[in-house]
């Protein structure tokens, strides 16, 4: 029998030079590891990750607050020869499998797999991998929750999955038919959502344990988790390499027009996105005041559990994020000081924020003489 280590870290708001307003974040014990059994905060208590809230309507609504995993490693040279070399990673209820994907860098496959209602591993979905698995090369996979069915993996982004449904979604509120005078609800239509739901015996948010193990060459060195952004190491001061890392693995689905036209700016390296497949949405990307350094101000930065869902009024809470001052060469909130240096995005768009504190003004000088700006016009 296999003996996982389990490690279970305090749990508090982490903005390093790596990731903003994650839960966790931290290196794998000696630096790599090819076997870990991380213990989701709060994952055996009931209500945290999922709330009952009322909608428009006055009606209760079962809602999930949305979290990301992030697995960080790399391949070494060599193996040990005859050994394949594969990634696994998944979602648990103590012992029992919810959801995992395989990668096998060997056979360049992927496949996704449940425990069904019958309590029998069952595969959902396969296909090939993009890029071939190569020696000394970093990789990264994430694990996406969205809500109760749906889940994205996501290895050097790629995409786990490959087909959308498309339908009309109700809502709870009503308008006036202008012909008829009779009242009717109201829908949204062409909501795009991954066509493969996530029907495992235990729910997503049922999982208590991040479980993740590799062979062969692959290792295993960093995990981040929360409802939050995470990238590689070594990128401070290489904003623009960040927001593109970002944007790779989001929720952005670009047309060949904006494509085209991202071609005349910095953003030239922009790929389409991942659509519906994708980590986060597109307004989560880092804003960049030049490529290597991130504006000091971040205006929408991705919510935490402390954000409502929903509205007092019961609509949905669209505006779900924060703004904050930000360290201008590691992208991390200014200070590591939430309280003092983020408040809600709502509140930075009517009100602007104070962070004079966060401007460098060697760094504006730089940019500026760059930009053929004098520095008095800064």
């Amino acid at each position: 029998m296999r003996s996982w280590i389990i490690v279970v870290v305090s749990l508090f708001e982490l903005s390093l030079a790596r990731s903003r307003l994650c839960l966790d974040d931290f290196d794998l014990p000696d630096g790599s590891s090819q076997e870990y059994n991380y213990k989701i905060p709060h994952g055996d208590e009931v209500g945290y990750w999922t709330k009952i809230d009322k909608d428009a309507s006055g009606q209760d609504r079962r809602v999930a607050f949305s979290r990301s995993f992030y697995i960080f490693g790399r391949f070494g040279e060599s193996s040990v020869e005859g050994e394949d070399t594969t990634i696994t990673a998944g979602l648990y209820k103590d012992d029992e499998l919810v959801y995992k994907t395989v990668i096998n860098c060997n056979q360049g496959s992927w496949e996704n797999w449940i425990l069904n209602q019958d309590g029998k591993e069952e595969k959902i979905l396969h296909g090939t991998l993009d890029k071939a698995c190569q020696a000394g090369e970093n990789f990264d996979l994430i694990m996406k929750n969205d809500n109760f069915h749906l889940a994205n993996w996501i290895f050097n982004a790629q995409p786990l999955q490959h087909e959308v449904r498309v339908f009309s979604r109700k809502t709870n509120k009503v308008r006036r038919n202008p012909i008829t005078g009779k009242t009717e609800t109201v829908y949204i239509d062409d909501v795009e959502r991954p066509a493969v739901k996530i029907l495992s015996k235990s729910g997503i948010y049922n999982a208590t344990h991040f479980r993740f193990e590799a062979t062969g060459s692959a290792l295993f060195t960093r995990l981040a988790f929360g409802p939050c952004n995470a990238w590689p190491d070594n990128l401070d001061s290489e904003c623009q390499q960040v927001r593109e890392w970002v944007h790779s693995r989001s929720k952005a689905n670009l047309t060949d027009e904006t494509l085209a036209d991202l071609k005349k700016g910095a953003d030239a390296n922009f790929t389409r996105g991942l659509g519906v497949f994708g980590n986060n949405i597109i307004t989560f990307n880092p804003v960049c005041l030049s490529g290597k350094y991130f504006n000091w101000i971040q205006q929408v930065i991705h919510a935490d559990h402390k954000i409502p869902l929903y509205l007092p009024n019961g609509d949905p809470n669209v505006n779900r994020a924060y703004c904050c001052c930000t360290d201008m060469r590691t992208g991390q909130v200014f200070g590591n000081n939430l309280e003092r240096n983020c408040q809600l995005m709502t509140e930075c768009v009517t009100y602007n924020p104070e962070c004079d504190h966060a401007f460098d003004p060697e760094i504006g000088k730089e940019v500026f003489e760059d930009m053929g700006t004098e520095e008095e016009n800064i």
